[in-house]
């Protein structure tokens, strides 16, 4: 299919437009996943969200008879997996009319990567809607592969194995000193095969403290004879539009020493976080995790369902010469 396409800068007359073709794509996910949420307020914050990108990322906008049909645009980051540049375009950072989607992608992207790649960003990053197979596809045949995944379940009770030396308990700030070890193993494991992420070796009692001090921040660790074997970590938000829904309350931190792992200490982990969800009035409970995380992906997958995938491409800076 050939489109007769005017590309045109992001400017804000097109905010709404594009807000509608974002949610077209949402109601098209919810449809797959019908328990997740959809309100007017979220509606509401997606267009500040996407005025924002508008007026200080980068991107294009495709117009057919003074209509936009698609749009993608991105935040420069300094250094997006690596030390190159790179470019991220939110769930919220793209769009396209389905009838045109596949072709209008494709379009969309050959004319946008030239003037990222003029500009010396070589590290093109995207995420979209999981059940979307078309636009998963089109993206992997332009040379882009998974690396993260956004998932959701409802509230719900999980059966767990009965351990009754191990207690799971919440944590509170005069706790943090036993958490310190395995924060730290955490934060080490991410350098391991096959995940390869280098992460800061920070301070983890002044980490934790620090992030257990913001609002609506709560802490679950597991213990056996005063030893700690795991943490697992909710908040309020997370890395889509999607997770600041005031329903959701989502996982960003979880792990269990690896020799304890075969005792189901992570399930049990989760299970209390459910129960506390469900005694709090949140119906839903999100998390996002490194596709590369294999023991990771394994446990979430046996719970969660992806609704948004997070995908990169690296490209060759020697372009540039």
């Amino acid at each position: 299919m050939e489109l007769e396409i005017q590309f045109d800068q992001l400017n804000e007359k097109y905010v709404d437009a594009a807000a509608d073709l974002i949610m077209s794509a949402y109601i098209e996910e919810k449809t797959a996943i019908p328990f997740l949420p959809y309100e007017k307020d979220h509606l509401y914050n997606l267009r500040k969200s996407i005025k924002n990108l508008f007026d200080n990322g980068t991107g294009i906008a495709a117009v057919r008879d003074g209509e936009l049909i698609g749009f993608i645009a991105g935040f420069e980051v300094k250094e997006l997996f690596g030390k190159c540049k790179g470019i991220y375009s939110p769930l919220y950072g793209h769009g396209g009319k389905k009838e045109y989607r596949s072709v209008l992608y494709q379009e969309l992207y050959t004319h946008v990567a030239e003037i990222w790649v003029r500009n010396a960003c070589f590290t093109h990053a995207l995420t979209f809607f999981a059940h979307d197979t078309e636009t998963t596809d089109l993206w992997f045949w332009q040379g882009f592969g998974l690396r993260c995944v956004d998932s959701i379940c409802e509230s719900k009770k999980i059966p767990a194995n009965d351990h009754p030396d191990i207690i799971i308990r919440k944590v509170h700030l005069p706790d943090i000193p036993t958490l310190a070890n395995i924060h730290r193993q955490h934060n080490m494991y991410y350098r391991n095969s096959p995940v390869f992420m280098p992460r800061r070796n920070e301070d983890p009692v002044k980490d934790l403290t620090f992030w257990l001090k913001q609002d609506n921040h709560h802490l679950w660790a597991a213990y056996q004879d005063g030893k700690t074997l795991g943490y697992m970590k909710i908040q309020p938000d997370a890395e889509t539009f999607i997770s600041e829904h005031r329903d959701i309350m989502n996982i960003t931190g979880a792990y269990v020493l690896e020799n304890e792992r075969k005792a189901g200490i992570g399930t049990m982990l989760l299970g209390t976080i459910q129960e506390w969800l469900l005694k709090n009035g949140y119906t839903l409970c999100g998390v996002d995790f490194e596709s590369i995380n294999t023991t990771g992906s394994r446990f979430w997958n046996k719970y969660f369902v992806p609704y948004a995938y997070s995908m990169v491409r690296r490209i060759d800076e020697r372009i540039s010469t």
